[in-house]
């Protein structure tokens, strides 16, 4: 029977400089002239503050932090890893791997190294190849660590509504590191991932983007922002989330009631509630950080568990739902008992 990989760590990491949705607006002023109607991005979004890195703070020591606390958490040496998985959109260079960064920064010496990159799903990516290693006894301990620097792609040069309406989602940007450690679980208590689901609509990729930085449109500066079309994007999670949850749910013989925890990458908090509430889930049980955090992309999950665990409400043998929707367009899903 293969074995079964549960959750032995989790760890967040938030830089210490807040900008306020009034920075944001007053940002946006300085930068064009141009005024942002009072409150319309908290109205629209739910987000009233978010995280942005130092300047000498790269996406690997964002990681660094949260897979720190993470390892402390699991009381799991660096020499213990064997595979090392750094997962997220925002990257320190092209090339090498980001991974490679982080592991000479964590010392984890005698891990395997990659990047997975699935825009905001690239955690629960990174989660499904960890935790398929872990299944087929290439692994015994996996590190999942994401430093996410995405304020370095909002677009302040809004000049017009015109240019306000693609780049608001931007706008909501915040920066985070969150990490979480894999083990094998070697003894027959139900912990641990239970199934992984995951669909993708490639169809759908144009509704969010960064442009710049491949073959397209290499490094040209027009192209290094953040672009989405919200509504579309909006559209596109309300019609294919659900279906994907019921069908996890239904593989494992959960109903929806039956979640103590859900934690949901996050772009606006009034999407996270909604799709919560159609897929008959407990409002109760989502754990929310878009408000004070902002959208943190492949962040946003481990996040999440990163609060749930301080909370307390990460208890042994609760039925936590991983959900995510991302740009291209992608849902993943994984249920596992804690």
């Amino acid at each position: 029977m293969p074995l079964r990989s549960f959750f032995a760590g989790v760890g967040y990491y938030l830089p210490e400089r807040t900008m306020t949705t009034e920075d944001v607006n007053r940002k946006i002023h300085e930068t064009t002239g141009f005024v942002v109607n009072n409150g319309i991005i908290e109205r629209l979004t739910g987000v009233r503050t978010r995280h942005y890195r130092a300047k000498d703070e790269q996406s690997s020591d964002l990681a660094l932090n949260a897979a720190t606390r993470a390892l402390d958490q699991a009381g799991v040496d660096r020499e213990e890893v064997d595979l090392l998985i750094f997962a997220a959109c925002s990257q320190d260079i092209t090339e090498p791997a980001t991974a490679n960064i982080l592991q000479e920064k964590l010392g984890c010496s005698k891990a395997q190294v990659l990047d997975v990159k699935n825009a905001c799903n690239s955690f629960l990516s990174g989660v499904d190849v960890a935790d398929s290693h872990v299944r087929i006894g290439k692994a015994r301990c996996a590190l999942i660590a994401v430093g996410e620097t995405l304020s370095l792609s909002v677009d302040w040069s809004i000049r017009s509504s015109e240019d306000f309406r693609p780049r608001i989602a931007g706008l909501t940007l915040g920066d985070a590191g969150a990490a979480v450690v894999l083990r094998a679980n070697d003894l027959d208590d139900g912990r641990g991932i239970l199934t992984t689901r995951f669909r993708s609509y490639g169809e759908k990729w144009r509704l969010a983007t960064v442009l710049g930085g491949g073959s397209m449109y290499q490094f040209a500066d027009e192209h290094s922002t953040f672009r989405s079309e919200s509504q579309a994007l909006r559209d596109a999670a309300y019609e294919l989330i659900p279906g994907v949850v019921e069908e996890a749910l239904d593989s494992v013989g959960w109903k929806p009631g039956d979640i103590d925890v859900i934690c949901a990458h996050q772009v606006t908090e009034e999407m996270v509630l909604d799709i919560a509430e159609q897929c008959g889930c407990r409002k109760e049980a989502v754990v929310m950080t878009v408000t004070d955090c902002g959208n943190t992309a492949a962040a946003s999950i481990p996040l999440c568990l990163g609060r749930a665990s301080e909370d307390g409400m990460l208890t042994r043998g609760a039925k936590v739902l991983l959900v995510g929707g991302a740009a291209g367009f992608s849902v993943g899903v994984i249920p596992l008992v804690w």
